[in-house]
């Protein structure tokens, strides 16, 4: 019985002692939550290769246009790629 009462305080211990702390507890618990959820999902933008293909795509089109000059575009256009490159490569290394 001390066995699996070990393994659940282990697995993140009794429902009564969590239910009874969280009017203390539940505050940061949730705040903590929050930020891990924000820190997940900017962690997954940062390596969303999508936006950086359209942002890609829209510069094309604003050269096409002629909204941009030559000049503008190299420069925004290698930035862009810089970009992507990074990203495959950190995805490569996980």
């Amino acid at each position: 019985m001390k066995e699996g009462r070990k393994i659940r305080q282990e697995e993140g211990g009794d429902l009564l002692t969590n239910i009874l702390a969280f009017p203390i507890l539940g505050a940061p618990i949730m705040v903590h939550w929050v930020a891990q959820k924000l820190v997940e999902a900017a962690e997954q933008e940062e390596l969303d290769e999508g936006k950086l293909q359209g942002k890609l795509l829209e510069l094309q089109m604003q050269y096409e246009l002629g909204e941009i000059d030559d000049e503008g575009y190299a420069r925004q256009e290698t930035a862009i790629l810089e970009r992507l490159n990074a990203i495959r490569k950190a995805k490569e290394e996980e």
